[in-house]
């Protein structure tokens, strides 16, 4: 029996679906790096609590830093920015205080490689009587790129009983200063949504 006529491709008019195709994906490149861009502009407002340079033994097969490096490397932050909010290490020890991790939402938007030169920056978003949300933000500071935003959520707690503390009225006084000058920079954070605190 006939079959059906073998179908043909008109190559110009595939041509043109093909090129709309790339405008279409470089369209949204372009957006995206420009939602990037915006993103930098904000985070190098804030106050930048530690730096280094990225060594051979962090990256992994593909070459690039291993995820588990990025909470290390944000974690480096951490004194300096916990020394603002009016809570040293120090303090802490002394008053047998401590914080346990909650939540952790890590955002990542460019890779790092070896050599590159990172900074981090702390940002208070909020915080309750026992509770703080911030977020760490890794600049590579060689490619002037955002490598990631480190979004959490801990509790402060009470080391001699294992169980959750309220922080001292000079601390709450402390924090409501920083989240006030972090209002006054006007900082937009990029939240993940999967983090939010209420007043208690």
């Amino acid at each position: 029996g006939r079959g059906d006529a073998p179908s043909t491709i008109n190559f110009p008019v595939l041509m043109v679906l093909v090129l709309i195709k790339n405008l279409e994906s470089d369209n949204k490149m372009n957006k995206r790096n420009e939602a990037e861009a915006l993103l930098l502009a904000q985070v190098l407002k804030l106050p930048c609590v530690a730096a280094l340079e990225i060594p051979e033994d962090y990256l992994d097969s593909n070459g690039h830093m291993n995820m588990m490096y990025f909470t290390l490397v944000a974690n480096l932050g951490w004194k300096d920015f916990f020394n603002q909010l009016g809570l040293p290490r120090e303090r802490m020890l002394a008053d047998h205080r401590s914080t346990f991790a909650l939540r952790q939402f890590i955002s990542y938007f460019n890779e790092l490689r070896v050599g590159d030169k990172v900074a981090v920056y702390g940002q208070l978003v909020d915080f309750d009587s026992k509770r703080v949300h911030f977020i760490f933000h890794i600049v590579n500071v060689s490619s002037h790129k955002l490598a990631s935003s480190d979004e959490r959520l801990i509790m402060y707690m009470d080391m001699t009983t294992r169980r959750s503390a309220t922080f001292d009225p000079d601390v709450l006084a402390q924090m409501e200063q920083v989240k006030a000058h972090y209002t006054a920079l006007n900082v937009q954070p990029e939240l993940s949504g999967a983090i939010k605190i209420g007043k208690s």
